[in-house]
C-alpha cells in the first residue's frame, strides 16, 4: 500500500476521534460574483456543522476582493501573482507577461509534495473551468468533489477540449447548480449516478422591506422616493446581457411617460464591450435614465429598493441575483433562453420570455410597474419560494450528506 493510501485510509478510520477533517477548497477566482460568494456560504455553512473538528485549506487560481474572507476560513494559496488580478480582463497580453501563467503547473506540484505529506480528505473544486488543477491533485489519494456552476456554453467557451476533459476524467462526484447544468454534464458523458443537483442558496432570509424601510433605503442610495425603478445586476459584460438591458430599457421608456429609473450593478470585465454599451446608451438617448452604479459588496440593498429586477443574461447557471432579489420580496424577469432561471421562476413561467426579445421583456416589465398589486404578489410568492426551498440548513445537510458517500466510497 503507498503512503498516499496509508494517508487516506488512516483519515477515514479516524474521523469521529480527535483528528480533524481537512478539505482542499479549490475557487477559479476570488472576485465578488456569483460562484465565489457561493462558496463562502458553502463553508461557512460547512464550518457552523462540522464545527472545530473541520478545517479547510483554499487555493485560488485568481485572487480579487474576496480573498480576505476566503482567509478567514484557513490558509490561501494564489496560482497568480496578486499584483496582477486587477489586469485579468483589461491587459491580458500585459497579465500574462507578469503573471507567467506557464509557470503556474510548477507553483502547484510544490505545493501538492506538501500537502501529500499533509493529506487531506477531500478536495472541494468549486467549478468545471480548473483544467489542469484537477489532475494534480489526484496525488493527494482522496475523493474529487466538483461543484460546476457552469452551463454546458461556459464549459466549452472557458476550458480547452483537453482542461474539461481532465476535470471530468478526474473528478468522483459532481454538484450541479442547477437541472439545466446537471442534464448538460450529461451531455458531455457524465453518468447520471455521478451528479447530484446542489443548488444556490442563502445563509437567512433578509429582514422583509414595507414602505417605510424602503423609503429609507432608497434615501440611503440616493434614489428618488417617487421613482419607478429597474435594476440588472452583473458584470457589463455580453453573457449578462447588459447590452439586452439597456434595449429593455428603450423600449420600455417608449410605452410610457413615467419616470422610470435602470440601475445596472456591476464592474467591467471587457472594457470593450463596455464602451459598447454605453455608446449604445447615448445612441439611445439614456444618458439620464440608465445609471451605471459600478460594483458593489451588497447588491441585497439595491434589490430592495426596486420596483423590478430584470435578469437579462443570455447564459445563466442559476442565478444568485434572481435569487437574492426574490428574497427581498421583488418580482423578478428574465429570459428563458438562459435556462437555469427556470430553478427559481418556473411556477412563474410569464415571468420568462423567449427569444431573448427586449420588446417583450419591456412589456412584462411594463405591467408589473401598471399593477404595483400583482408585482408585490409575485414578490411575496417568490419570496416564500426561497425562504422553503432555498435556504442554508437543508442545503448544507444534504451537500455534507454526499460528502460523506463519497470519502467511504469514492463514488455513489
Amino acid at each position: 500500500m503507498s503512503d498516499v493510501t496509508k494517508n487516506r485510509s488512516t483519515s477515514i478510520c479516524s474521523k469521529g476521534a480527535d483528528r480533524v477533517e481537512r478539505w482542499l477548497v479549490i475557487s477559479n477566482e476570488a472576485t465578488n460574483s456569483g460562484a465565489p460568494r457561493m462558496l463562502l456560504e458553502v463553508l461557512r455553512g460547512v464550518q457552523a456543522v462540522r464545527g472545530p473538528g473541520w478545517s479547510c485549506e483554499i487555493l485560488l487560481r485568481r485572487g480579487g476582493v474576496l480573498s480576505e474572507e476566503f482567509a478567514s476560513f484557513g490558509p490561501v494559496h494564489q496560482l497568480s501573482q496578486p499584483w496582477a488580478d486587477g489586469l485579468a480582463f483589461r491587459a491580458k497580453v500585459l497579465r500574462a507577461l507578469i503573471d507567467r501563467p506557464w509557470m503556474q503547473p510548477r507553483r502547484l506540484a510544490g505545493w501538492v509534495s506538501q500537502w501529500q505529506r499533509e493529506g487531506f480528505d477531500l478536495v472541494y473544486n468549486n467549478t468545471g473551468t480548473n483544467g489542469f488543477v484537477v489532475p494534480a491533485l489526484r496525488r493527494l489519494g482522496c475523493p474529487i468533489l466538483t461543484h460546476v456552476h457552469e452551463l454546458g456554453y461556459s464549459l466549452r467557451r472557458f476550458n480547452t477540449a483537453i482542461s474539461l476533459r481532465q476535470t471530468l476524467d478526474n473528478t468522483d462526484h459532481f454538484l450541479a447548480v442547477s437541472s439545466p447544468v446537471a442534464q448538460d454534464l450529461g451531455e458531455c458523458g457524465v453518468p447520471d449516478e455521478r451528479i447530484t443537483v446542489a443548488s444556490n442558496f442563502l445563509s437567512a432570509m433578509p429582514p422583509e422591506t414595507d414602505s417605510r424601510v424602503r423609503a429609507v433605503l432608497r434615501a440611503k442610495l440616493g434614489i428618488a422616493p417617487e421613482a419607478l425603478v429597474v435594476t440588472g445586476c452583473g458584470h457589463i459584460d455580453w453573457l449578462k446581457g447588459t447590452d439586452l438591458f439597456v434595449e429593455t430599457a428603450a423600449r420600455l421608456s417608449g410605452m410610457t411617460a413615467k419616470n422610470i429609473l435602470y440601475n445596472w450593478i456591476g464592474g467591467e470585465t471587457d472594457a470593450y464591450f463596455a464602451w459598447k454599451v454605453r455608446r449604445l446608451v447615448r445612441r439611445r438617448g439614456l444618458e439620464d435614465k440608465v445609471c451605471f452604479i459600478g460594483p458593489v459588496r451588497n447588491p441585497g440593498a439595491w434589490f430592495a429598493a426596486s420596483d423590478v429586477v430584470a435578469v437579462t443574461s443570455r447564459v445563466e447557471s442559476f442565478s444568485l441575483v434572481a435569487l437574492e432579489a426574490a428574497a427581498a420580496g421583488r418580482p423578478v424577469v428574465g429570459f428563458s433562453g438562459a435556462r437555469g432561471l427556470v430553478s427559481l421562476l418556473g411556477d412563474e413561467s410569464s415571468m420568462l420570455v423567449p427569444d431573448y426579445n427586449p420588446a417583450a421583456l419591456a412589456s412584462v416589465v411594463h405591467e408589473l410597474l401598471r399593477d404595483s398589486a400583482r408585482a408585490q404578489a409575485l414578490g411575496q410568492r417568490l419570496r416564500g419560494k426561497v425562504a422553503t426551498e432555498f435556504l442554508a440548513g437543508p442545503r448544507i445537510a444534504a451537500l455534507l450528506s454526499v460528502v460523506d458517500k463519497i470519502q467511504r466510497n469514492r463514488t455513489i
